[in-house]
């Protein structure tokens, strides 16, 4: 059972304009809410971080509170972390992307000026590379990196709320641009995942609705389609290929995490609406067991780290908190590595926290890295 507490002090002016913009929050929980908020001047926000797995081992990026960007690792089944500065202070302006791409790490983030750059490192080498996908004035979000086909492809805001696609084949450091959509269509950081031959992107769209997109590798063509109405989408939504069909997630108008599914192939999009809540955005991740299923790991209120699950074919969801009040501060990460979910999330204290979850469901915490490094 989920109890109620003080309001916590890491709930910042961002997130709290988004609670009380969402429309579907009734006048007697705004004002409950309101009446214990902290001032704007006391709160602070962190950003998602970003996970994976790469060597078999789970590996974390985060933005720092200098916009820098930090990089850390630890040996699977340790629980020591060790870190690497990847770009200095004042060098990157959005929340990472990464993932395996190969015997090479891969992360992406909005540059200065609204460039788009990315960095690249062989497994166990020293040393960070940097490439410039795109110059000043091209990108407005938090980008999203997705390993497909040989090559890499990333997806971000472009300038006006468009949205905008680049890809290089893998070996090279020539970037190719493409419009997926033009302006006024995409209002949220876009996600992007691989998916049978496709990319798959989705974004928040004009008026809060849930837009998503798709291009068959080697084509040109973008395919839009509307997943949810207008008034429906309230945060940057998460995406993953699960089993033959397209998963998403994104906040609801009431603060409840929303789950769309679709065949491959098809345009039928069912909704569904999970036990838990979300006051940022969720991490959606796939895993296989006795029966594949899908992982939704959210901020709830007052920090609570929550996670819903599901079987695939079941339709029924299964809700536990990972962590208590102050367990996330911001959006959470997650993965999955040897049959464990893996999450990344700052704690309401600034701390990055690291939880693992073991053969019989319960999550363990590690510090990866304290408040005074990030």
């Amino acid at each position: 059972m989920k109890t109620i507490g003080s309001f916590r002090h890491a709930v910042t002016a961002r997130s709290w304009a988004r609670v009380l913009g969402a429309g579907g929050v009734t006048v007697g929980l705004a004002a409950a809410m309101a009446a214990s908020a902290p001032s704007a001047s006391a709160a602070i926000w962190y950003s998602t971080p970003a996970i994976t797995v790469a060597d078999g081992n789970s590996v974390i990026a985060v933005q720092t509170s200098g916009d820098g960007l930090r990089f850390y690792w630890n040996q699977y089944g340790t629980n020591t972390w060790r870190g690497e500065q990847v770009a200095i202070d004042g060098t990157v302006f959005s929340a990472p992307t990464i993932a395996q791409d190969g015997n090479t790490v891969i992360i992406a983030a909005q540059g200065p000026s609204n460039t788009l750059d990315f960095w690249w490192q062989v497994n166990g080498a020293s040393g960070w590379n940097l490439e410039r996908v795109a110059g000043p004035g091209t990108t407005y979000s938090a980008p999203s990196l997705a390993v497909n086909g040989g090559g890499v492809n990333i997806v971000a805001e472009g300038p006006a709320n468009s949205l905008d696609f680049y890809w290089a084949v893998n070996g090279t450091s020539t970037w190719h641009p493409e419009l997926v959509a033009a302006a006024g269509s995409t209002y949220s950081a876009p996600a992007i995942v691989s998916n049978d031959g496709s990319a798959n992107v989705v974004a928040e769209g004009p008026n809060n609705d849930l837009d998503f997109y798709w291009q068959v590798n080697g084509t040109t063509p973008w395919y839009p389609e509307t997943v949810a109405a207008p008034g429906t989408t309230y945060s940057a939504p998460a995406i993953v290929a699960n089993d033959g069909s397209v998963n998403i997630v994104a906040q609801g108008p009431q603060l409840d995490p929303q789950f769309y599914w679709a065949v491959n192939g098809t345009a039928n999009w069912h909704p569904g609406t999970l036990p838990g809540s979300d006051i940022t955005s969720s991490a959606i991740t796939t895993y296989t067991g006795n029966r594949d299923g899908v992982h939704v790991v959210s901020e709830s209120l007052f920090g609570t780290l929550s996670v819903d699950s599901t079987e695939n074919g079941t339709g029924t969801w299964q809700y536990q908190a990972a962590y208590g009040d102050g367990g996330a501060g911001a959006g959470p990460a997650a993965t999955m590595n040897n049959g464990s979910l893996n999450i990344a999330v700052f704690g309401s204290n600034g701390n990055l926290y690291f939880y693992w979850q073991d053969g019989s469901g319960n999550y363990h915490q590690e510090l990866v890295s304290p408040a005074s490094l990030n």
